[in-house]
């Protein structure tokens, strides 16, 4: 008996041991992921980009801890990163058009920018996150982009919501879709792109 509870003691104690380092980076804000170098190496270690709470903030470069000690990478440093379950891929893009009808368009001459992956197919669906100073909040612009496009399109516009028209000449080759977005069948940009790209496989 005395020797079968010496056991579960320390079975107990190695979880402890095991479970600490995990909560300790849990609560120091970094998350198991990776980061893509330029020269296409994938290091996997843990990663912070953000400080949340009340006041969050977006790091301008994230930090990165793995087996070779500790580094910290802006966008023009990186291909693309993952922090928990969430997918970064850098862009070098530089802004076309008016406030209410911006664009993005793939550049040499632009910035190097961390887009969150929300959805990946034949039209990709990114966010573009951003602070807002006036709730202390990160918040985000919703784009799409079509795979052989250097286009990024904005598809949403603060309180007026879905651009509808917009993204209605946007799906054109499918107008059973551009119906559905006109008649507010579908109500939210990963419903079309899904939509899209369901038929696109189809077809």
């Amino acid at each position: 008996m005395k020797k079968a509870f010496r056991s579960f003691r320390f079975i107990i104690l190695i979880f402890i041991l095991v479970g600490w380092p995990h909560e300790s980076i849990a609560q120091n804000g970094f998350q198991e992921g990776y980061v893509v170098t330029k020269t296409n190496d994938t290091l996997y270690g843990v990663v912070r980009d953000r400080k949340l709470g009340a006041f969050a903030k977006l790091y301008k470069k994230i930090k990165f801890k793995g087996k070779k000690g500790k580094s910290r990478y802006a966008a023009k440093d990186l291909i693309a990163y993952k922090n928990g379950d969430i997918t970064f891929e850098i862009m070098k893009t530089t802004r076309t058009g008016q406030f209410f009808n911006q664009q993005l368009q793939l550049s040499d001459s632009g910035d190097y920018e961390f887009f969150k992956v929300i959805h990946k197919g034949n039209v990709s669906y990114y966010m573009l996150e951003f602070e807002d100073a006036d709730s202390g909040h990160i918040d985000g612009n919703a784009y799409f982009k079509k795979e052989n496009e250097d286009i990024l399109i904005r598809i949403n516009q603060g309180v007026f919501g879905l651009k509808r028209k917009k993204l209605a000449r946007y799906f054109s080759d499918y107008p059973e879709l551009s119906q559905r977005i006109l008649n507010k069948q579908l109500n939210s940009p990963l419903e079309i792109v899904r939509f899209y790209n369901t038929w696109k496989i189809d077809n």
